[in-house]
């Protein structure tokens, strides 16, 4: 009877010990390829979450590579650029534009002579679509030429559409002689007229946007020529001579 006892209680250890065995072996198989972090979802594991910036738009303007997704463009149309078609063929420049833009580029533009067009009135950008695209180029086409050249107003007005945009790379781009003529205020001529702008600009484009300037109608202006360079210079961006 003793021995009988002896043996049940040996067998009943015995089988303990391998149903514990089993289990250790079962979790330790069932632990391959899993997180030390159990809390975390199982799809988490080397997830990208950067996201990639969209490319920025790509055009040509007077021949120059502009990279962007928001384009602002200010142009004189006082008498000087009507001597030689120098009004049309900017607004031929900035319409081939338009036709290039995607529908997630933001755009305005402003005319200037003594007062200030704008498109559109607002003075806020608008999204490159279709309609958007449609009424921008029949406006532009029928701006026509002015008087005067307060170039200062011209270029606050497409700062004002950039400080307004939502866009990531912003580019202002001004067509003109570089004058600063007609009742356009300030004092000490025209020199001090185009000093001051510069100072205004200086102040007003607090979000860094790039400023290029095309200068046409340039020979013998030596004052408003090297205005359009300081522009440039001092806003980032280029400066491009039409003779």
């Amino acid at each position: 009877m003793k021995m009988s006892l002896r043996f049940l209680l040996c067998a009943l250890f015995c089988c303990g010990a391998l149903t514990f065995s089993a289990a250790l072996s079962a979790q330790d198989v069932g632990s391959v390829g899993t997180k030390d972090n159990l809390d975390l979802p199982v799809d988490a594991v080397g997830e990208n979450v950067t996201e990639e910036e969209d490319a920025p738009e790509v055009v040509i303007f007077y021949g120059q590579q502009l990279e962007g997704d928001g384009f602002f463009y200010t142009v004189d149309r006082s008498g000087s650029m009507q001597d030689r078609g120098e009004l049309a063929r900017a607004k031929q420049e900035i319409a081939r534009n338009i036709q290039e833009f995607s529908d997630r580029t933001e755009f305005g533009v402003v005319f200037f002579d003594s007062g200030v067009l704008r498109y559109p009135s607002t003075g806020r950008p608008i999204e490159a679509n279709a309609g958007m695209k449609s009424a921008a180029l029949s406006w532009i086409a029928a701006v026509g030429g002015g008087s005067g050249s307060c170039c200062q107003a011209g270029i606050l007005a497409a700062l004002q559409f950039a400080n307004f945009s939502s866009a990531q790379r912003k580019v202002v781009c001004y067509v003109g002689d570089g004058g600063g003529t007609g009742p356009c205020g300030g004092t000490g001529g025209e020199s001090g007229y185009l000093n001051q702008t510069l100072q205004r600009v200086a102040q007003q484009n607090y979000q860094r946007v790039t400023i290029n300037t095309i200068g046409v109608m340039m020979s013998g202006r030596g004052m408003q020529e090297t205005f359009l360079r300081n522009v440039a210079r001092g806003n980032g961006g280029t400066y491009k001579r039409i003779n």
